[in-house]
C-alpha cells in the first residue's frame, strides 16, 4: 500500500487504530444480540460484512475511502472474530466451554501462520488489489457457510437446547457484574496484558534489530509467535483437568514477564530474540482463551456476551492505542524504554492478579 498509493505510514496505521476502536465501541452492541439468542446471525452477518468491505477496500484510491472502509471493517470484525466467538460458545456449552474455546483457538491459531505468506505471495504475484478479492472470496464463500453451520449445529447441541432470552434477568446480571470489585480487576488486568502484547508486537522486527539480530533473524522471530501461541494452548489443553484456572493464569502471565526481561537481556545476547518470541507467543496464546474462562467463573454465564463485552472494550482500546504509546517511548527513550515500560505493563498485570485472588478465591 505505502509503495502503490504513495500514502504516509501513519494513514494507513490510522486505518487499523480506528478499526479496533470501532470494534470495542460495537463489541457490547453484539454481547447483548448474543445474548439474545441471535448469535448465528452475528456471527454470519459479520463474516458476509467482512467479505463485502475487502472487495471495496480493494478498489480505494483514496485516503478518506480507506479509512472510511477500516473503521467499517472494525464493525464487522467485532461480529465475528475471537470476542463474539467465545461468547456465544460460552452462551452455548457452559461448563464445556473452556474445553471448546481451547480447540477453537488451536485452530484460529494458525491463521496468521498462514495468511502472512499467502498475503505476500499474492500481492507480489497478482498485486495487492486482487490479493484482497481473493481473501473476500474466502470469508465470503467458505468461512460465512461454515460460521452459520457451526452456529447452528453448537444451538442444537447446547444443554437444555436454545435458551430463550430474558432481558430483564440479563439487564440485572449485568448491573451486578459491574458493581462488583472483580469486573474492574479483571477489566485491568487483561488491558494491560493488552498493552504489552500490542505494543510489543507492533514494534516487533525494528526492536529485534535494535537488541542486536539481523533483519532475517527479527523476521523469523517474529514467525514465531503465533505457532507458539499454538503451543501454549496444546500444554493447557493437557493440563486443564490437573490444574486450576488460577495457576494456569499465574503460569502465563508470569511467562509474559519472564518475556520481557529476555528481551532485555537479549541486547547482550541476541539470539535471545527466539526465546523471547516462544514465551511472549505461548503465554499470551493462553491469556486469550484464560480471559474468557475467567469471566465465566468468577462473574457468571448470565448475560455473559454483554459482560464479557464490555471487558473487552478496554482490552479493545489498550491494543489500539499501545502501537502510539510504544513509538513516543522509543522517540523519549528508544527501544530500551519501550520494553522497560512492556515489563511494567505485565508487573501490573500480575500485581492485579494476586489482588483478584487474595480478594476473591477463584
Amino acid at each position: 500500500w505505502e509503495a502503490d498509493l504513495g500514502w504516509a505510514k501513519s494513514d494507513l496505521m490510522l486505518g487499523f487504530t480506528l478499526a479496533i476502536l470501532t470494534s470495542a465501541v460495537f463489541a457490547p452492541v453484539y454481547g447483548k444480540l448474543i445474548d439474545a439468542g441471535h448469535g448465528r446471525w452475528v456471527l454470519t452477518g459479520g463474516a458476509i460484512a467482512g467479505a463485502v468491505l475487502l472487495t471495496l477496500l480493494a478498489q480505494v484510491t483514496d485516503r478518506v475511502e480507506f479509512i472510511t472502509i477500516w473503521i467499517l471493517i472494525g464493525a464487522a470484525q467485532a461480529a465475528c472474530l475471537y470476542e463474539p466467538c467465545f461468547a456465544f460458545v460460552t452462551k452455548n456449552t457452559g461448563a464445556s466451554s473452556r474445553w471448546a474455546i481451547t480447540r477453537i483457538t488451536l485452530a484460529a491459531g494458525f491463521a496468521s501462520t498462514l495468511a502472512f505468506p499467502a498475503a505476500a505471495y499474492l500481492a507480489e504475484a497478482y498485486g495487492w488489489r486482487l490479493a484482497l478479492i481473493v481473501f473476500a472470496m474466502v470469508i465470503g464463500l467458505v468461512a460465512a457457510p461454515m460460521m452459520f453451520a457451526g452456529a447452528v449445529m453448537l444451538e442444537r447441541a447446547a444443554p437444555g437446547g436454545r435458551k430463550e432470552h430474558v432481558p430483564s434477568v440479563n439487564r440485572a446480571a449485568v448491573r451486578f457484574a459491574m458493581g462488583r470489585v472483580e469486573f474492574w480487576l479483571l477489566a485491568a488486568l487483561f488491558s494491560f496484558i493488552s498493552l504489552n502484547h500490542a505494543m510489543l508486537l507492533s514494534h516487533i522486527l525494528p526492536l529485534i534489530v535494535d537488541r542486536g539480530a539481523t533483519a532475517a533473524q527479527a523476521v523469523m522471530a517474529a514467525m514465531v509467535i503465533g505457532p507458539a501461541q499454538v503451543a501454549g494452548r496444546v500444554v493447557m489443553m493437557r493440563l486443564e483437568k490437573r490444574v486450576s484456572i488460577q495457576t494456569v493464569t499465574l503460569w502465563a502471565i508470569s511467562g509474559g514477564c519472564l518475556a520481557a526481561l529476555v528481551l532485555l537481556l537479549a541486547g547482550l545476547f541476541p539470539m535471545l530474540v527466539f526465546v523471547f518470541a516462544l514465551l511472549q507467543g505461548a503465554s499470551f496464546g493462553v491469556i486469550s482463551i484464560l480471559r474468557q474462562v475467567m469471566v465465566a467463573e468468577i462473574l457468571g454465564r448470565v448475560a455473559f456476551g454483554a459482560i464479557a463485552s464490555r471487558i473487552a472494550v478496554p482490552f479493545l482500546v489498550s491494543a489500539a492505542t499501545a502501537p502510539y504509546i510504544g513509538a513516543v517511548l522509543w522517540r523519549i527513550g528508544g527501544y530500551d524504554l519501550v520494553v522497560l515500560t512492556a515489563l511494567g505493563f505485565v508487573l501490573t498485570a500480575l500485581l492485579l492478579l494476586l489482588i483478584l485472588h487474595r480478594y476473591k478465591r477463584l
